[in-house]
């Protein structure tokens, strides 16, 4: 099974899971809350995370991810996909966003950047130097301001 938390179906062949209802959505359930959607250990072979740190806050994110994280089969992969915070304050800087461009496409509960994802996935028992970066041929479209890192669970995860 493939998993991707978002509100919108991104990769073919992965199960869209959000905690409300959209038009793209097959599972509804909060993977914010303790009481949301729980996997059996072992079950899923790639999750797919496009926004999810962004909408909790800062002191949650570990305890959030970690069930996704024992979720995943060993050899399984897990994407994270986020806005990449520093890209968007040098394009606001810059001149090539705008304050209301930025309030309207870019409003998050946790701001993060790449130094950032690759400590959440160490912490998550995914070791730097195994940490794989979006490359040409992933199964989806990256934006200008995300980035995309991936950790492939180990056996003694």
């Amino acid at each position: 099974m493939k998993i991707q938390i978002t509100p919108e179906k991104k990769v073919d062949d992965a199960l869209v899971v959000w905690h409300e209802e959209t038009k793209d959505t097959d599972i509804v359930a909060d993977i914010r809350s303790s009481y949301g959607l729980k996997f059996k250990p072992n079950s899923v072979s790639v999750i797919y995370e496009f926004g999810l740190i962004g909408s909790i806050t800062p002191d949650r994110v570990i305890d959030v991810l970690k069930p996704l994280v024992r979720a995943l089969k060993p050899g399984g992969e897990f994407y994270i996909i986020e806005q990449d915070f520093d890209y968007i304050l040098r394009a606001l800087i810059g001149g090539d966003l705008s304050l209301e461009e930025f309030n309207k496409s870019y409003r998050k509960i946790t701001y993060i950047n790449q130094d950032e994802i690759i400590r959440i996935l160490e912490e998550l028992g995914f070791p730097a130097k195994e940490q794989v970066w979006w490359q040409e041929g992933m199964k989806f479209k990256k934006k200008n301001s995300e980035i995309i890192i991936m950790g492939k669970k180990n056996n003694n995860q």
